[in-house]
C-alpha cells in the first residue's frame, strides 16, 4: 500500500499536526538545509570522511554482524537465546574507519552503528546542521552501517527519522497487527521493544500463515537520500537498509501531555500487567480487563473533567499525579524488601 508523501512547507504547525497522525508520512524538505545532505549525495565515502573530521573517541553501541547472516539483526535460532551478531561498546572513530576500509573488501562481515547521541559523538554536527524548530529541544541520535535487516518492532514515542545516506525502506503496521506478527517473548528481546519473527516484505506463510491477515495492510515507505518518515507511537516497522554505506538521524520525543518528572512510561505498566495479572484465573483477567477498559481505555468514570467537587489524578491534576506516583513509588520500594 502507498504511503503518503507531503512537503513540509505547506503546513504551519507541523508537530502539531504530526501529532494528531495515526498512520506514517513521508515528509520531504525538512532537512534540505543541510550541508551534510549534499556531501551525503556525493557517496558513502565522503561522508564518512566527514564525519570522521568531527567524530569525538565516544564509545558507541556497535553491532557486528557475520555476513551468513546477510545483516539481519535478529535471533540466530528458535530458542531465542542467541543472536546473529556481536554487540561491542567501541570507539565511534575507529568504527567510522574501519567502515570505510571495508568498502574496498568484499565478503566482509556487517558493522551498525546503533542509535548513538550526536551530541556525544560529533562535535559540531548539530552547529552546522541545526534541527527544525520543532525538534530543537530534542536530541537526535545517529544509525551508521552496511546493508541490514531490523526486524519488525515498535516504539512508543513518535518518531522522524531521516534518510540522510543510502537507501532505506519501511515496511508498516498497525499496532492491532500483533496478533498475526509471530512476536518474539517479550523477555528475549533484542534491544529493548520485542520483535516480529515475519519478514514484513517477503513473509514465508508457510511458516507463519497467520500474516496472511495483514500482509495486504502493509505500507512501504521507500526513502531517498534527505527524505524523513514520521512513524506514529506503536506502529511496527521493519526496516531494510540496502547500500554499502546506510546513516540515518531519528528524533523521539513523548507526547507533551505526558509529565516528566514521572519516569514511569506505558511499557513498564504493561511489564508490571504481565506480572501481576497475566497468571491469574480466567475469570479474574476478565474482571481486571473490565476495569482497565472502564478507567484507562474507554475513560467511563464520570470524573474525566475537573469539578467543584472532584480535581485530582483522574481528570489529570498534575500535583496529585505526582503525589500518586510518589507513593506507587514508596509501596513498590516496601514490596521489594
Amino acid at each position: 500500500m502507498k504511503i503518503q508523501r507531503i512537503n513540509v512547507e505547506e503546513i504551519d504547525d507541523l508537530k502539531s499536526y504530526l501529532e494528531k497522525k495515526d498512520s506514517p508520512i513521508i515528509l520531504t524538505n525538512l532537512f534540505n538545509n543541510w550541508p551534510s545532505l549534499e556531501i551525503a549525495k556525493h557517496s558513502g565515502d565522503k561522508i564518512l570522511r566527514h564525519l570522521i573530521s568531527q567524530a569525538k573517541p565516544e564509545l558507541v553501541n556497535t553491532l557486528v554482524i557475520d555476513e551468513k547472516h546477510n545483516g539481519l539483526i535478529s535471533f540466530s535460532d528458535n530458542t531465542f537465546e542467541s543472536y546473529t551478531f556481536k554487540k561491542y561498546d567501541a570507539p565511534f572513530q575507529s568504527v567510522l574507519k574501519k567502515l570505510i576500509l571495508n568498502l574496498k573488501l568484499k565478503n566482509t562481515e556487517v558493522i551498525a552503528v546503533q542509535s548513538a547521541l550526536i551530541k556525544d559523538c560529533l562535535t559540531s554536527f548539530l552547529k552546522n546542521n541545526p534541527s527544525p524548530d520543532f525538534l530543537a529541544s530534542i536530541d537526535p541520535r545517529i544509525w551508521i552501517g552496511n546493508a541490514t535487516t531490523v526486524p519488525g518492532h515498535y516504539d512508543c514515542e513518535h518518531n522522524i527519522a531521516l534518510n540522510l545516506c543510502g537507501k532505506r525502506t519501511f515496511y508498516l503496521l498497525p499496532a492491532e497487527a500483533i496478533s498475526n506478527l509471530y512476536v518474539a517473548p517479550l523477555d528475549f528481546s533484542i534491544a529493548g521493544p520485542a520483535v516480529s519473527q515475519v519478514d514484513f516484505s517477503q513473509p514465508d506463510l508457510t511458516k507463519f500463515p497467520k500474516f496472511s491477515n495483514v500482509k495486504d495492510q502493509v505500507l512501504k515507505a521507500s526513502l531517498n537520500e534527505g527524505e524523513a518518515l514520521f512513524i506514529p507511537p506503536l506502529w511496527w516497522h521493519n526496516v531494510k537498509a540496502t547500500e554499502k554505506i546506510n546513516i540515518l538521524i531519528n528524533y523521539w520525543w513523548k507526547n507533551e501531555t505526558t509529565d516528566k518528572s514521572i519516569n514511569n512510561n506505558a511499557p513498564d505498566s504493561l511489564l508490571h500487567s504481565i506480572l501481576t495479572i497475566r497468571h491469574l484465573p480466567e475469570h479474574q483477567r476478565k474482571s481486571w480487563q473490565k476495569i482497565f477498559d472502564y478507567y484507562v481505555f474507554n475513560k467511563s468514570d464520570p470524573f474525566t473533567k475537573k469539578t467543584k467537587n472532584y480535581d485530582g489524578i483522574l481528570c489529570g491534576n498534575k500535583n496529585k499525579i505526582k503525589l500518586a506516583y510518589k507513593a506507587l513509588n514508596s509501596r513498590m520500594k516496601s514490596n521489594n524488601h
